[in-house]
């Protein structure tokens, strides 16, 4: 029964071990991601151009006042508040860009955007997000 006990203890520890990096390959910023420039001057058209492709594509999960909300499947992630200061996959605006368009990675929390949304609009989309950001 010892025997036993300290094979499954192995088992667990090599479990915790090999799974725990992985979990956390998706958290931090994307160097190459971040030096990238937003091309579309944030304007007044800009953000309501966001705003409507935001209202139509996020806010099922992001909701409409950005603040997240719970994950929409037993066992998923809760959605990110887009207002707040903590950005868990970076927060430069090629960062938020990169996010949108290739999902998030390894588990997709969030699925990639880039086959249904053009570049324009999701830097519309960024100009919107960062026009709501509490100061």
């Amino acid at each position: 029964m010892h025997a036993l006990l300290s094979g499954f203890f192995v088992v667990l520890l090599v479990a915790v071990v090999t799974v725990a990096p992985t979990a956390q390959e998706g958290r931090g910023g994307n160097p190459e991601a971040a030096k990238v420039k937003n091309p579309v001057a944030t304007s007044p058209e800009s953000i309501a151009a966001g705003e409507a492709v935001y209202m139509k594509r996020c806010r099922g999960c992001h909701s409409r006042d950005l603040l997240g909300g719970p994950p929409k499947e037993a066992g998923g992630h809760e959605s990110s508040n887009l207002v707040d200061a903590t950005w868990d996959h970076g927060s430069t605006d090629g960062e938020i860009f990169h996010v949108i368009m290739n999902g998030i990675e390894p588990e997709l929390v969030m699925e990639p955007w880039d086959d249904r949304l053009s570049p324009t609009d999701t830097w519309n989309v960024v100009n919107f997000i960062r026009s709501k950001e509490q100061k």
